[in-house]
């Protein structure tokens, strides 16, 4: 069953060893690193865990190389074992494990925790008792019994298990409230030996014992308590023991009370509680109530929600501090040096200076636990000094503060609040569209509109809340379309909230106000890029006139102390910078005001297009997976280099950060889009610069070929060779012949063999090794059309020896990949396994993802032709996965003929069927044929299911036909798998 959209037929239980229910059965995991990965996602579901955090928690300080390829394999691997419809997807913030908290024991364990407190301040100790028997009753073993000895774990571990005996502590006060004081002396006598350290345990031991009549019992136990913290600690007694001490002394008759009345309050019920923040709201709780925690900051940028979080968080736990909780608002203040009479006034103290204030709090609250909420202290963090000398002068007292920037004092915490996950987003916005308009509803019909709207506003809740009053008059769709100006738009909030926090326009003006003009001119120049920037791509397009200052660390440093309008976040070598959308949208505003957007734009233009060639230059080198991995980290800001260098007029360079590109692209990059960026630019190049017209065509008809798009890809070859043999570029026109070769080769042309000959001639007169053993690799692939083998092995070991020279890794594995094959059909499976081993180790260890497509499949078709039917199916449907997610459509209908043989070696007709005509299909759409090794390897096995089918045998086939490519991996999946459940591997986005 589904609520919402979150799925709640997970059960998880942490508390003790590690226990997964789905659909009612138990989940087994396969080994250590997946259930690591599934705990460190169920510990924060619904929000996203950030991939590097996942790297870190899996592999520390040290992570292998292609560690984001490792860590998306543990995940499909781990969807797999959680069933089909596993709510574990890839979002832009990380991975998440899309359940309900209520799924989760430590989760329900929190949340029956804060029922009994509660129950226990209204006076109810009976329902106080139930809930906190229950909460307890949830533990199964130490908490993350699996995870004891990880790193990742510690923290939460601590946690739980100070939780634990905190609930532990609730129902002894329940237990005694209800009367029940000589059943609990034994459990107490053997928890305050257990923890002889903990005041409140003693505390209920000693009241228990005075109850039954044992005074001197109970003095006795609050002497040994005293002698235990002073020789341990070094400290006398919390002032709650001593005056308990004194009480049993004086024969106090409070102590016969069930409760005393609960300690007043002066924090403010919020109007609304917060949506989706369940687990930061218990973590703030964990964190503020900690002993070594006396200042603790809520960190984010404006209209996040810090104000309403910090207030939920202090009702949550105010019971823990007996001198009292209040609120100090700093949003109306308009002038410094405020804080101790702003403090002071909620308090009903009067106090001239920050130590003063403190020293009346000691006194007030007797030493008591007091608790301090201090809203909105972005615009006085020159004062934040004063709450040093507040804490210094109140030991009893902690500090819960909210603030746009740290306030970097010793001792603080800070806790960094971001914007809702999408899950979250939804649920919050549809709560309160709800509340403007009677009936809305998240639902299937409107669910992806929601969905968009909040990823428009950034997960930010004010943004939420602001459009979804609007739905009271405008459609979702509406809404949508005039997100475009949203700062227009989200205008006149609640009456009631601050004038800052009545649009979003003047929460983010809040935040300028207090920039110097260094930090405005830089945060509005940092908006000519999209999805952030590199500390040294912000120098050299930022501050390339020295406007910023002589150091642009200062005004970064600056944004980040003083306001959240800035993030950094680590990547690679150096860190990274960027902002919301939302933000973006507001600096961009003003960014004439501070630079000549036209430069500015040249220059972001410019430093991709040598960032680009520098990459491609290094993709070409031995270690390729950086450089892939740095090209697809900045795809965004390629994409807007090539446009404004067109608009700019300069179309040669715009063509160049495409070639660049291309000639390098990522696994996970979209091959369409490079070829439309190639056709933008070709189309404005002029006629005086053929050798780059030739390159740009070469490319265009290159990426087409991988994507056996054959109708594209030779004419803009045939283009590329005229405008190479124009510029006089014999190198360019090699590769080209070998590219026009292989064209020919996939189609079936009868000029294969001539093309891929002329090729081989050409490339040997350019001199240039890659080319030349390209092209020998383009004649071993003509013979292999012919079904020439010996010949196709010669020419594809003079590609490998030539290969191995220069060297190139990466020719080396299509050759391997080749010969390979080549020994598959003649029946040498041994060395064809050393092979395809060497070829498949190669791509993974140089990041070649997009062509591991090849050994792969090889590698399935090996394990077929030696009956290892398990392993075959698996490597085919991986084969299937990969090569549709990269478009690689030849290949793809390899892997399902491949399927298609095995369903027929296992009899399974109607499968084999289906499956050879979904391959038909794939093939016939790119008009180019199987190989003929293929076609004859699958021949055999369609002839016998026709037989066995009869009539039947075309209507299977039909029904394959018609497989769109978008469902091909689940039809395939369900028509090839009749001993077990195969998911593809490895790849996070098909779901």
């Amino acid at each position: 069953m589904r609520r919402g959209h979150l799925a709640v037929d997970i059960v998880v239980n942490l508390l003790g060893p590690l226990e997964v229910e789905s659909s009612g059965a138990a989940v087994q995991f396969d080994g250590a690193k997946q259930r690591t990965v599934f705990t460190a996602l169920a510990l924060k579901a619904p929000e996203p865990v950030a991939v590097d955090v996942l790297i870190e928690t899996l592999w520390g300080d040290d992570p292998p190389g292609g560690a984001v390829r490792a860590l998306q394999k543990q995940v499909s691997r781990l969807r797999q074992r959680l069933g089909a419809d596993a709510p574990l997807h890839h979002r832009p913030a990380g991975y998440v494990l899309e359940i309900e908290r209520a799924a989760v024991d430590a989760h329900r364990f929190e949340a029956l925790l804060r029922a009994g407190r509660a129950a226990l301040d209204a006076e109810r100790p009976q329902a106080a008792r139930d809930d906190l028997e229950a909460a307890l009753a949830l533990w199964r073993g130490p908490a993350l019994a699996d995870h004891r000895f990880e790193t990742f774990a510690q923290f939460e571990i601590a946690r739980l298990e100070e939780l634990r005996l905190e609930a532990i502590e609730e129902r002894m006060a329940a237990e005694l409230a209800c009367g029940r004081d000589a059943d609990l002396i034994g459990e107490l006598q053997a928890l305050v030996a257990e923890h002889p350290l903990r005041e409140r345990l003693r505390a209920h031991l000693m009241l228990a014992l005075y109850r039954g009549g044992r005074q001197a019992e109970a003095l006795e136990t609050m002497r040994e308590g005293r002698r235990m913290l002073v020789d341990e600690l070094g400290i006398e007694p919390g002032p709650e023991l001593r005056r308990l001490e004194r009480m049993i002394l004086a024969h106090d008759p409070d102590l016969t009370a069930e409760r005393p009345a609960p300690h007043a309050t002066s924090l403010p019920v919020p109007p609304a509680r917060t949506i989706g923040r369940e687990g930061e709201l218990a973590e703030l709780a964990a964190l503020v109530t900690r002993p070594d925690v006396r200042l603790l900051t809520l960190v984010g940028p404006g209209g996040v929600g810090k104000t309403l979080l910090a207030l939920e968080a202090a009702r949550a736990v105010e019971e823990r501090f007996p001198g009292g909780a209040a609120r100090v608002n700093l949003a109306g203040a308009d002038r410094g040096s405020v804080l101790a009479a702003e403090a002071a006034s909620a308090l009903g103290l009067v106090a001239a200076s920050a130590a003063e204030l403190g020293e009346q709090l000691q006194r007030s609250t007797r030493g008591a636990p007091a608790l301090l909420v201090i809203d909105s202290l972005e615009r006085f963090l020159d004062d934040a000094g004063e709450l040093a000398e507040l804490l210094a002068a109140a030991p009893n007292v902690t500090v819960l503060a909210t603030s746009r920037a740290a306030l970097r004092l010793s001792g603080e915490h800070v806790y960094a609040l971001h914007p809702l996950a999408p899950p979250n987003a939804a649920a919050l916005f549809a709560a309160r569209a709800e509340a403007a308009l009677p009936g809305f509803k998240l639902d299937d019909a409107n669910r992806a509109l929601v969905q968009e709207i909040c990823a428009r506003l950034d997960g930010l809740p004010l943004a939420l809340e602001l459009a979804a009053d609007r739905v009271r008059l405008l459609p979702l769709p509406a809404l949508l379309a005039r997100l475009e100006h949203r700062l227009e738009l989200l205008t006149e909030g609640p009456r009631d909230l601050p004038a800052r926090q009545r649009s979003l326009r003047a929460t983010l003006e809040w935040s300028w106000e207090v920039l110097d003009e260094p930090e405005r001119r830089l945060l509005c120049r940092l908006t000519v890029f999209e999805g952030g920037a590199s500390l040294s791509a912000a120098e050299e397009v930022c501050n390339a006139d020295g406007a910023i200052g002589a150091r642009i660390d200062d005004a970064i440093a600056g944004l980040l102390d003083k306001t959240s309008l800035l993030r950094a976040d680590a990547h690679g070598d150096e860190p990274r910078f960027g902002m919301l959308e939302t933000i973006r949208e507001f600096a961009a505003e003003r960014v004439a005001d501070h630079a000549d957007v036209a430069e500015l734009e040249l220059r972001h233009g410019r430093h991709f297009l040598r960032f680009s060639e520098a990459a491609a230059r290094e993709s070409a080198r031995a270690h390729r997976r950086d450089s892939l991995d740095r090209l697809a980290h900045e795809r965004s800001n390629l994409r807007l280099a090539h446009e404004r260098l067109l608009r700019a007029g300069h179309p040669d360079e715009a063509l160049r950060v495409a070639i660049a590109f291309a000639s390098a692209l990522p696994w996970d990059a979209h091959t369409q889009e490079v070829r439309v960026w190639l056709d933008e630019a070709l189309s404005e190049l002029g006629d005086e610069q053929p050798a780059l017209e030739a390159a740009g065509r070469y490319w265009d008809g290159s990426l087409a070929l991988a994507q056996g798009r054959f109708a594209d890809a030779d004419p803009a070859l045939w283009a590329a060779l005229d405008a190479a043999r124009t510029a006089g570029d014999g190198t360019m026109e090699a590769a080209v012949l070998t590219a026009i070769g292989r064209c020919a080769i996939l189609v079936g042309s009868d000029r294969a063999h001539e093309l891929c000959s002329d090729a081989v001639a050409a490339a040997r007169a350019s001199r240039d090794p890659k080319v030349f053993a390209d092209a020998l690799m383009g004649m071993a692939g003509a013979c292999e059309r012919g079904s020439a083998w010996p010949e196709a092995a010669g020419w594809a070991e003079k590609a490998l020896e030539v290969y191995r020279a220069i060297p190139d890794p990466y020719g080396v594995a299509t050759a391997l990949g080749e010969l390979g094959w080549y020994d598959i059909v003649n029946g040498t499976g041994d060395r064809a396994e050393r092979y395809l081993a060497e070829a498949l180790q190669l791509r993974r260890r140089h990041g070649d993802d997009r062509r591991l497509v090849e050994p792969l499949v090889d590698g399935a078709w090996l394990a077929l032709t030696r009956g290892l039917g398990g392993e075959a199916r698996a490597r085919f449907l991986d084969c299937l996965s990969l090569a549709l997610h990269v478009d690689d459509r030849f290949n793809a209908g390899e892997a399902l003929a491949g399927l298609a043989a095995l369903a027929g070696k296992e009899g399974r007709w109607l499968d084999c069927a289906r499956l050879a005509g979904a391959s038909a299909a794939v093939h016939d759409e790119m008009g180019a044929p199987p190989w003929e090794s293929v076609t004859a390897l699958l021949g055999r096995q369609t002839a016998a299911a026709r037989k066995a089918l009869g009539d039947r045998f075309d209507a299977a086939f039909a029904e394959g036909r018609k497989r769109r490519s978008d469902g091909l991996v689940r039809s395939a999946m369900a028509w090839s798998e009749p001993i077990v459940a195969v998911t593809a591997s490895g790849l996070p986005n098909l779901r």
